[in-house]
């Protein structure tokens, strides 16, 4: 037989593997965005590497031509840029681009093993919740008891009369 404790232990556990379950789906959301930009930018770097030439926009919808042969700026890691060719640079965000997708691999598998501890826990918890014996009458009248003792009228306060209070030079 299990107790209260040890349901609401259960309940803690489902309710912790569900906030956890939920930042993984936050992560895997980030981590396909991730994917779509490096994607992209693979195809605008092979674009360039076939000697076509392109625009990069600066914002506010304003574009900058780029020149045929030109090199390109890449995030080599912790912030260090380095010039590189296209051709180079896509082979660099495709290696990024597969780290990326086994990450979100290793997410979507974490996410499916919290989905099974989350439903192993609420069928458990679920037989446990029947086991629980119905409360007893005598636990009924302790009940009544505490009910109308908190319903009684309480005193009210008496009021001071004007001077009786403590001022700020006392």
């Amino acid at each position: 037989m299990v107790d209260a404790v040890e349901l609401q232990k259960m309940a803690r556990l489902v309710d912790m593997n569900r906030q956890r379950l939920e930042e993984i789906e936050a992560n895997i959301t980030r981590l396909e965005s991730l994917i779509l930009e490096h994607q992209d930018a693979i195809l605008t770097l092979k674009a360039l590497e076939e000697g076509k030439s392109g625009q990069i926009p600066i914002g506010a919808g304003v574009m900058v031509p780029l020149p045929q042969g030109q090199t390109t700026i890449v995030d080599l890691g912790s912030g260090v840029f380095g010039e590189s060719t296209p051709e180079d640079a896509a082979v660099l965000i495709q290696s990024r681009l597969e780290d990326l997708v086994n990450v979100k691999i290793q997410f979507e598998t974490e996410a499916a093993q919290i989905n099974q501890r989350i439903e192993q826990l609420a069928t458990t918890f679920d037989e446990a919740a029947k086991g629980i014996p119905t409360p007893t009458p005598a636990l009924e009248i302790t009940e009544e008891i505490v009910e109308e003792s908190s319903t009684q009228k309480t005193k009210p306060r008496r009021k001071r009369g004007f001077g009786s209070g403590l001022t700020l030079d006392d």
